[in-house]
């Protein structure tokens, strides 16, 4: 197996332009990229991206989120997966930050765990992209992509996480998920991964595994 910081440089190479992460589209301040975590949670991109934009151009603190109705914040949030539950967890995060931490999204992975809805993987993302503090974001994508390409051996997001950790450098940890994503959108897809395409094929456990027709 490869240096892990070497497959993930062939990964980069490979992919091109990644773009922008989806919960980024709509601004890069920290509540907004809360907010954006939150709605892209088992909703696709090109609807987080639609619905993040809606939500953040009525509301873009979290007072003024704070001041919608469940019902309005509902219709905001409709077209995500789980909106009613989303828009619930939304009122009751507005309400925390404004009355626990001075109007402001905390930092530390505790506090960022403590809010509602706000799990290990929402709250990494929220560190490394938001306040700049390495941490690793482990997603279905990362969970399995990393898993199947043999870096790791784990059954759990956080198994996988921790090992992610030991495994690449500090300077790495936060921008691996957002490559991992879209490797796992592109290229090592959940189902028929594009193995003959694949530039870590001569690496890759699964690869290895999979019968060739030639």
């Amino acid at each position: 197996m490869k240096n892990p910081s070497d497959i993930l440089l062939e990964m980069r190479v490979h992919l091109g332009d990644t773009g922008v992460p989806a919960p980024l589209v709509a601004g890069e301040s920290p509540f907004s990229i809360l907010v954006g975590t939150v709605v892209s949670l088992r909703t696709r991109d090109a609807v987080t991206r639609e619905v993040t934009r809606n939500v953040l151009s009525r509301a873009a603190t979290p007072g003024e989120l704070l001041a919608l109705s469940r019902e309005e914040l509902e219709t905001l949030l409709r077209p995500a997966g789980f909106y009613r539950v989303k828009a619930r967890q939304l009122l009751e995060t507005a309400r925390i930050i404004l009355e626990s931490h001075q109007g402001r999204v905390p930092r530390s992975r505790e506090a960022l765990t403590g809010l509602p809805g706000v799990g290990g993987k929402t709250a990494a993302f929220v560190m490394g992209m938001a306040f700049g503090i390495p941490a690793v974001c482990v997603d279905v994508h990362v969970h399995r992509v990393s898993n199947r390409i043999g870096i790791v051996k784990t059954r759990s997001p956080e198994t996988t996480e921790a090992s992610l950790m030991k495994l690449f450098p500090r300077d790495e940890w936060t921008g691996l998920n957002h490559v991992f994503v879209r490797f796992g959108q592109r290229v090592c897809l959940p189902v028929r991964p594009r193995c003959p395409s694949c530039p870590l094929k001569g690496v890759c456990a699964h690869a290895e595994s999979t019968p060739r027709n030639d």
